[in-house]
């Protein structure tokens, strides 16, 4: 794995969480035309989000901190989601697609403000956690068929 800002730190939510919210804005006669931002409960680095997964398939992954350019071509190399949505997942396009827009700083960490709210805050119960979604999604990390080493590969 490569990644040119490693400490950058993010609050993941797993996506059954983000369904959860949509369903109580959409069913509960409270909520309905509610559009909350939510976060999960864990403030994590991109550091200890690979942590995270290495746990949750049962293997090491190496990581090496590269710079941004070197990031985005090693990513682009790999064809498919990574080098389709490379540039998008660095933030150097919007999530609205319009050019020149940007939606995230490349090298800050992202600040919690109060626009942004747990489950804890909307649906009232805890968000579920980063190491959960990891444990749900370790099947994803562990195909082989299409796998292309990076730098460091062990």
């Amino acid at each position: 794995m490569v990644e040119p800002y490693p400490e950058q730190a993010g609050n993941p939510i797993h996506e059954r969480d983000i369904a959860d919210v949509v369903v109580a804005d959409l069913f509960e006669p409270g909520r309905r035309g509610r559009v909350d931002t939510i976060v999960g409960p864990d403030t994590l680095t991109k550091r200890e989000q690979v942590a995270a997964i290495a746990v949750a398939v049962g293997d090491h992954i190496t990581f090496d901190e590269v710079t941004p350019e070197q990031a985005l071509s090693f990513y682009r190399e790999q064809g498919g989601f990574a080098a389709d949505d490379a540039d998008w997942l660095y933030g150097l396009t919007s999530y609205d697609g319009v050019e020149g827009d940007t939606d995230e700083p490349l090298d800050a960490n992202p600040s919690r403000d109060s626009a942004y709210r747990t489950l804890a805050d909307v649906l009232g119960r805890p968000g579920r956690s980063y190491a959960q979604w990891a444990r749900d999604h370790a099947s994803d990390f562990t195909r082989t068929a299409d796998r292309t080493a990076g730098p460091g590969h062990d």
